[in-house]
């Protein structure tokens, strides 16, 4: 499948571009100490916000059977990193990248809503993640002694792939951090929004098993995209045995 391999492409060159963007090293040194699932950041002990209802944010997995368009456990920050901005809100992404084998029209759907929940697994004393997946967008927030006990982008990306890392079907991650500036967001926004809709219509298509296209809002983007075409034949086909 298809879906999504030009938008890694024009996603990841504009990150790469980016004038503060640089590599990380993955994979961090030690492991961050487990939060015991009561990862419940205080407003009085916030170090610092990223993404928020006021502030530009964007979080999202992309993948593809083309292994060629992810450099495996490649971690890129376009701005500050996290101890740099103790006090502050700022903006966010998150773009995960996966190169994946065995996706299809009757797996892609539930195999990507995984990944995505991956996120909620996440176990780091100090960090709290809140996200409305629908919106792509995310808010999370870091505690003052996390960001003092050294607490970064590189400690985040190497956990996050590492818990995805366990699907069977995922081969290659690969993570995109941008902290700059809202304009820097907004830009991934718009390369991603055809995105926002191509999964929004997976999931109407598995979950409300709707096949009456002329009455759906995504069928602009079905029409576009022959993958979707294939799923929503493949759905039919279940629907109607």
């Amino acid at each position: 499948m298809v879906l999504f391999d030009q938008v890694i492409r024009e996603v990841k060159g504009t990150v790469l571009a980016m004038p503060q963007a640089r590599a990380l090293v993955s994979g961090p040194e030690a492991p961050w100490q487990p939060g015991g699932n009561r990862n419940i950041v205080l407003k009085e002990d916030v170090g610092l916000e990223l993404g928020g209802p006021e502030c530009e944010s964007l979080s999202c997995v992309l993948w593809t059977n083309d292994l060629s368009l992810v450099s495996d456990g490649a971690i890129t920050l376009a701005g500050p990193d996290f101890s740099e901005c103790m006090g502050e809100q700022r903006p966010f992404a998150r773009i995960v990248l996966a190169g994946v084998e065995g996706f299809t029209e009757d797996n892609a759907c539930e195999r990507h809503t995984e990944l995505d929940l991956v996120r909620y697994d996440l176990d780091l004393k100090g960090f709290m993640i809140r996200a409305v997946s629908r919106r792509m967008n995310e808010w999370c927030r870091i505690s003052r002694s996390a960001l003092r006990d050294g607490f970064s982008a590189q400690v985040l990306g190497s956990s996050l792939m590492g818990l995805m890392g366990r699907k069977p079907y995922v081969r290659s991650l690969e993570m995109l951090f941008v902290t700059s500036c809202a304009g820097d967001v907004a830009r991934l926004k718009d390369l991603t929004s055809h995105t926002a809709r191509v999964i929004a219509a997976m999931s109407k298509m598995a979950g409300e098993m709707s096949f009456d296209c002329g009455e759906c809002e995504y069928q602009d983007v079905c029409d576009d995209a022959t993958d979707l075409k294939k799923m929503r034949k493949s759905i039919m086909r279940k629907g109607r045995r």
